[in-house]
């Protein structure tokens, strides 16, 4: 039987892989929530703690850094073991550390426990987007994908109205925040309780009807330079990345920015409420439209949607940034269509496309490594954004319009390579396959 037949072949869908995905979506949307958790609840926290305000940067930093060392790991794990056990102790139980953090009562013991907790908060992303691809098929990923994305997104929205409103009830009343996210990342792990987890593999043609819970891929290290030959893995490195460098910068240094244009009561707000609402509007439509693309044009059509979103966000974010500074107008059109390109390069193309050219036993640990080297990267963008605003004399808006055009456009140039690489790369994935699928036949036989 070759490749084409068994393409053609119907795969089977997974029981409840909807609950499935509002169980990882809502997990998605309370460890987002407790991202920013910190950077909302922080200027009542530094006070009830007697703690200088600086304080707040060792508190960030020790979490960045612990999720990005330890992300491997976990994707690895998840490559080997059970997904949904990780998911259930890992963000689920684990999740309860956040919950603690609203007892402490000295500044080292929120260090100290903020480690603790941020072991956690690093295993969603890669177990989670390694299981959805076990119950979608490669035409129907962007979906779920979106889905979850935009929970996320809306996790930080929700934290940033609900946080910073009970905290200014009372000089204590942080604490209830930080109790509230750490039961309900419980809650979510009761959820996962009830996921049925399906075998790494299921729903690719090429193994579905010969995989089970006996002969489901597992990680081997043996593999791993079978993931480091292909081209379109580098490709999108890269572009995730310098995409993200852009991004990051732009959100990081946006409200400072946009309190500088002096826009009135309401302006600022409104703007960046424009540019998430584009993000999470995006995450679902593009996640939807991107699958419709990818079965009438599966050789390419994901990638020519990333690459128009790449265009698209290049040209808002200097329509945003220059345009911008004159005209409100100017800015809620360009915000709004900046967030809603960045969701259609990423859910839109970007993730469905990596987890179309990742081995089903890698997909954890190939994502892990970008979201890793992507975070370490990321740290140092945002310092060498700080040390360039210095050097401009603290025009922000010259600063921003340095780093995030000319990153966005890099990225832009990087995806254009796919036209080339991502179609072989998509064979050579499917010929492997294949030989997966006779490899687990002959040890049937045995």
């Amino acid at each position: 039987m070759d490749v084409k037949s068994l393409s053609a072949t119907e795969v089977v869908k997974p029981k409840r892989r909807w609950y499935t995905v509002l169980a990882l979506s809502s997990a998605a949307l309370v460890d987002s929530m407790e991202s920013f958790g910190y950077e909302i609840l922080w200027p009542y926290m530094y006070r009830s703690l007697g703690v200088a305000m600086s304080m707040l940067a060792p508190i960030l930093s020790v979490g960045k850094f612990i999720g990005t060392i330890t992300t491997p790991i976990w994707g690895v794990l998840a490559d080997r073991y059970s997904r949904k056990v990780m998911l259930i102790v890992m963000t689920g139980i684990w999740g309860l550390w956040t919950g603690v953090i609203g007892f402490v009562q000295s500044f080292w013991q929120l260090m100290v426990v903020r480690v603790l907790a941020s072991l956690g908060l690093a295993v969603l992303y890669p177990v989670a987007f390694s299981m959805i691809s076990d119950l979608f098929t490669s035409d129907n990923r962007g979906k779920a994908i979106g889905v979850m994305t935009a929970f996320g997104f809306s996790g930080s929205m929700i934290s940033t109205v609900v946080l910073s409103t009970l905290a200014t009830t009372d000089p204590e009343a942080w604490r209830y925040g930080f109790i509230i996210m750490g039961l309900s990342s419980f809650i979510t792990g009761l959820m996962l309780l009830f996921v049925i987890e399906p075998p790494r593999g299921s729903m690719e043609p090429e193994l579905a009807d010969v995989v089970d819970k006996e002969t489901a891929l597992k990680f081997d290290i043996k593999k791993v330079p079978v993931l480091l030959k292909i081209p379109s893995y580098w490709i999108l490195l890269v572009n995730d990345i310098t995409d993200w460098i852009g991004f990051s910068t732009l959100t990081a240094w946006a409200f400072t920015w946009l309190d500088l244009l002096d826009l009135g009561t309401g302006g600022m707000p409104m703007v960046m409420l424009l540019i998430f609402c584009g993000v999470i509007l995006g995450h679902i439509g593009f996640g939807w439209f991107g699958d419709y693309l990818d079965k009438r044009y599966p050789r390419l059509g994901r990638i020519t949607l990333g690459q128009i979103g790449q265009v698209l966000s290049v040209l808002s974010i200097i329509g945003f940034l220059y345009l911008g500074a004159a005209n409100i107008t100017y800015l809620l059109i360009t915000g709004l269509l900046f967030g809603l390109s960045f969701s259609m390069k990423s859910t839109g193309a970007r993730a469905p496309l990596l987890q179309n050219i990742l081995l089903p036993e890698l997909r954890a640990s190939g994502r892990s490594f970008i979201e890793m080297v992507s975070g370490l990267v990321l740290t140092g963008s945002l310092t060498f954004s700080g040390w360039l605003l210095n050097r401009v004399g603290e025009d922000l808006q010259l600063m921003m319009l340095l780093m995030v055009p000319t990153t966005t456009f890099a990225a832009t140039l990087v995806w254009s390579l796919l036209f080339r690489f991502y179609p072989a790369d998509r064979m050579h994935y499917k010929a492997i396959l294949m030989n997966q699928r006779q490899e687990i036949l002959d040890d049937k036989e045995i």
